[in-house]
Order: C-alpha cells, then structure tokens, then sequence
C-alpha cells in the first residue's frame, strides 16, 4: 500500500497566541513591524528604479479607532499578494535564485504582519505595485481566512495598511503612544516618517546620524547622545566594526554603576531600532558606557528584539571592545585629567569585573591605583619598582606599619581597600613580579635587635611592661627602627584581630548577641598574636627605660599602648578608654601635687 500524502494544516489564531505570549514581548511591536516593511518596500523600490525620489512613509490615525500605515516603496502585485501574503514564512526579501535574505532588507521570516493581529481583529491591505497598474484590497482575518478584490477607483502606488482597534487595545491607539513607538523605533530612518492624527501633521524623525559619510565632531556626537538619551555623558567613543558593519558610539557615565547592572543602550539594525539591550554585542566588562549602535550585515533573531549569535557577531564584538580599549590606552597617554574622572568614577566596578575577567585585567591593570607609603601609584608604577610587591590587607594595619616603612625607604601597599587584595594577588598570573602579603616575619625584620647593654638597660622596663599588656593578651618587644618619632606600634595577626573585633562587639550588644558572639569566638584558635613593639631610639622609651618606679612604668605603658591603638583605628574594649584618661588624669595630679 502506497503512503498517502498529508499536509500540515496551521492554526492561525494558535500562531497568532504564540507570537504575543511568546515571541514578541509585546504589542508595542506592531509598530515596529509596520515600519519595518515599508522600510524594506521603499529599499526595494529603490533598488529597482533609479531616480526614485522622496521616499516617504505616512503614518495616519484616527485615535482610538483605526490606523492607516502608508509607505510608497514598490508595492505587491497580485501573485506577490497571493505569496507573500498568504504563506506564513514566506518573506518578499528572499532572493528568488537562492532563496536567501538580501542583505539590504530588515525583514526575513515572514511573520511580521501577523503581529498586527494582537491589536486589530483584522488586516485590510491596499496595494499598487510599480511594475503594473492593477490596485488591490486584500483583508485578511485571524481565522486565516482572506479575501483579494480589486478596487476600482485605483489607489496610490506602494502599500497601505489599515488597521482598526481591537477591543481592549485602544491603548495602541492614541496620538502619544503611536508618536512614542514611531520615534522610539524609527528615529533614524533615512527618509520622513510623517505623522497625521488630524491635529497636527508632523516628520517625526529629524536626526542627524553620527555615522554618516563625513567625520563627527565630539561635540556633535555629545549632542546626539544627549538627544537619545536624555542626559549628559562624561566622554565619547565612536565605534566601528568591519564584522557585520556595524558603526555607532559609546558614552561614557558620568555615575557609578553596578556591575550586576544592565545599562539601556540603543541598538538598530539597518537604522531601525532592534534592542535596549547590548548584551550580545557589547562585551560583558564595558558596563560604564551607553551605547548607541547600527549594525547593517548582523543577523536578527525571529523576534528581531537581538542579535543572532554566530561567528559575525562575536567578531564585531570583538572589535568594538578593542575601540573601547584603544580609547583609555590613548587616553592613557593624551589626557590625564579625564583618565583620572574617569577611574574616579568607575575604577570600583571595572576592579571587581577584573578579578573574574582576564581581559578586563589586561587592559585596566595599569591605570588602576593603589594607596602606598610612596603615595597613590598606578598598577604601571608598581610593575616599575625593583622590589617585592608586599601589601597589607588590613587598612588599620596599613596605617600602623606605614610609618615605618616610609621612614625606612620601603614599599607597603595598602591593599585592604575593596579588591585591591584580589587584584594584587593576580598579578603574577599577568606580570613578572613578585607579590606577597605582610606577614609576622616581615615586620620583625625591618626592625634592628637591641644590643646586650641596651638589653640589660630596658631589662625592668620590659618585664614590667610585658605583665602589664598581658591582661591586654598582648605581649612587649623592644627593638630599634625608624622613625626616631615613634615611641612604639602595635602589631596584631588576623585572628588576634578578629578576636578583638568579637570582643568590642560584645560589649556594644545585648546579653542575648552577646552570647551568641562568645559561642562563635570559642571556635577561633587561639594561638594568637599581638605585639606592642617599642622603639629603643625614641627618646621617650630611653628615658622610660631608666625609671625604677613600677607604677610610673605601668602608667605609660598603658598610654602608650592605647594610644597606638587609637594611631591604628583598632577596635577599642570599653574599659581601655577609662584606663586611658584615668592615666592621664593621674599623671595631671601628679604633676600638679609636685608642684
């Protein structure tokens, strides 16, 4: 028995259900597509008659009731009518040898007209091609039912598309939301876009076009940016890409941003508006700029809302990241005041997108800057020093050991600001240099031992002073270093530190946090460290090691331990500072009795 051969049958009020629920994100777009077609009709004409003139597309409404959409591109004959119009996927763009979408249309699937579904109840068509005389109506109805008669009274040539407001959708239908969609989506169409509501009839798309034939000044690419989108920008950077054609241009925010956060960009293919998204071609670390971009040769998805990914498109992006590059490496180079409002804004974000992003890293590196003991130094300026990249992740400690690597000549990089720990640690990957954190070990090391006379000297003094800190879990060290100034610093390791933190944050909560807090410390090792080092060439400390009186010593070590405290912007115990003005009080009345 021979197969019997059936057809697909197609269920027109299904596919109609599909596209507003699911392919397009809503009946916004039927505008859109209406534009779309008489773009590519008037683009047809164009290409078949040399010397047509004055291409125009007339937009007419009668709000709340009916919209007549008028372009005077080259029209459908009746077969055309029957092919196009008729066969769901059937584009008017294909090439007839091939079969393949012209590149000059917009168009290529063949299903834009049935977005005018989700907002008419039905499509009136009339249409006069410029290859033969005949005028025709074709009404077509979302049961998939149409009807094709000719109109005798003739009509102009091109193509005029009627249609009236479907219950509920009057919304689409006024005079602001048309004039809206026919800006938002059509403002950069080469030709007048005219709108008539009866009130007024009015071009609604006079502007200029930053990739025209000649070269853009920056501040008219400024004005069209401001014109777009309705704000001031910081910068400028034209893009171009040979890969899908694309040509446009990115401004610089003059605001930070989050680097979770989209920005809304202005995306067109062949000058009508595809997307306010730039994930696709845009790559993923240029989340400071906004965009306004055409591409000509880029492949539309079905819904023509983006780009299809392929090899085209991962080229462009390509080239348009190397546009953004090209631009702060010039920068770089030519205009220091604007690099530096540049990173001042937004060195944040790109700082945390370069931990995770090689290519990020790559190219900003070097402008980011870190706070150092040799003042703010850019990522070039550390990869230039002969010596370790040694860093502290802490800013307390950074401020205590600064003034001893300062005065000693050496390199310390505070590295407890947001990502800079995580960014420093990375640069090995990338640089030959070598990158370590502060440790213990270091600190000692800058330091000078005491010799065995100036140990016997401070003998008393330190015992005293190590049993007073020992209440303090902290234990006294005498050494020499620089500067001569400073009497003496406190060094702690991170769980020292983060014991202490627990223990201030136990004193400022409530019993029940409290408690809480006591339970999770109890889980901490407590091998720990805290060292109140106290430097032998101060003349404080000489003449501190010369004292016999045991209360005395006790008294100043204990100012001169919180006093580093209080230097380090270390978390202070509730009764440190008593302890502290109680001293002091003491010494005051001292003095005082003496006297």
């Amino acid at each position: 028995m021979e197969n019997e051969l059936f057809r697909f049958k197609v269920n027109l009020g299904g596919m109609i259900e599909i596209l507003s629920d699911h392919l397009y994100s809503s009946p916004d777009v039927y505008i859109r597509e209406l534009l779309q077609n008489g773009t590519d009709a008037i683009v047809a004409r164009q290409k078949s008659e040399e010397g047509f003139e004055n291409p125009e597309i007339r937009i007419k409404l009668v709000p709340n009731q009916s919209l007549a959409f008028h372009d005077n591109g080259t029209g459908l004959t009746r077969d055309e009518v029957h092919r196009f119009l008729a066969i769901i996927g059937e584009s008017s763009k294909k090439d007839l040898m091939t079969g393949r979408v012209m590149e000059e249309y917009i168009g290529r699937f063949g299903i834009g007209l049935l977005s005018c579904f989700m907002v008419s109840d039905e499509i009136v068509i009339e249409t006069r091609s410029v290859r033969e005389n005949t005028s025709l109506r074709w009404t077509g109805k979302p049961d998939g039912t149409y009807t094709l008669t000719e109109i005798p009274e003739g009509c102009e040539e091109g193509t005029t598309i009627i249609l009236n407001c479907k219950e509920g959708k009057e919304q689409y239908f006024t005079s602001q939301k048309v004039k809206q969609l026919i800006t938002y989506y059509g403002i950069l169409l080469p030709f007048p876009v005219v709108f008539d509501d009866g009130s007024q009839n009015t071009r609604m798309n006079r502007i200029y076009l930053p990739w025209d034939e000649r070269q853009s000044t920056k501040e008219e690419l400024m004005f069209f940016g401001k014109t777009m989108f309705g704000q001031d920008f910081l910068d400028c950077i034209p893009l171009k890409s040979e890969s899908g054609n694309v040509s446009g241009v990115a401004y610089i925010l003059p605001y930070q941003v989050n680097g979770a956060a989209k920005n809304y960009h202005r995306i067109f293919l062949k000058n009508m508006l595809l997307t306010e998204k730039g994930d696709s071609i845009l790559p993923e670390w240029a989340v400071f700029v906004k965009c306004i971009i055409n591409a000509t040769n880029l492949r539309p998805t079905a819904s023509r809302e983006d780009f299809y990914e392929d090899e085209l498109l991962e080229e462009a992006r390509e080239e348009i990241g190397v546009c953004i590059s090209d631009y702060i490496a010039n920068l770089a180079r030519t205009d220091l005041e604007m690099m530096d409002r540049f990173l001042s804004i937004h060195q944040r974000v790109l700082k945390a997108m370069a931990i995770e992003n090689d290519e990020l890293y790559r190219l900003f590196f070097q402008y980011f800057d870190f706070v150092t003991t040799r003042g703010r130094m850019t990522g070039r300026e550390l990869l230039l020093q002969r010596e370790p990249l040694v860093y502290t992740g802490q800013v307390d400690e950074f401020k205590q050991m600064s003034q001893i690597f300062f005065a000693q000549g050496r390199l310390l990089i505070n590295a407890g600001y947001v990502y800079d720990k995580e960014i420093l640690c990375r640069v090995p990957v990338f640089y030959n240099a070598e990158v370590m954190e502060l440790q213990e070990e270091e600190v000692v090391e800058i330091m000078n031992d005491v010799t065995i006379s100036e140990t016997e000297t401070g003998h008393f003094f330190l015992l005293t002073a190590d049993r007073v800190l020992a209440k303090y879990d902290c234990r006294a060290e005498m050494k020499k270093f620089s500067p001569v100034t400073l009497p003496a610093f406190y060094y702690i390791d991170k769980q020292a530190l983060f014991l202490r933190r627990i223990q201030s944050a136990k004193e400022a909560s409530s019993p029940l946090f409290a408690g809480m807090l006591s339970a999770f410390a109890k889980d901490i090792k407590k091998e720990t460290s805290a060292y109140l080092y106290f430097n032998y060439y101060n003349p404080v400390v000489k003449k501190l090691c010369l004292l016999e009186n045991v209360e005395e010593i006790e008294r100043f070590v204990e100012i001169l331990y919180i006093q580093t405290i209080l230097i380090g912007g270390y978390p202070m115990h509730n009764n440190e500072m008593g302890i502290l003005n109680g001293r002091i009080m003491e010494l005051i009345e001292r003095n005082l009795l003496d006297d």
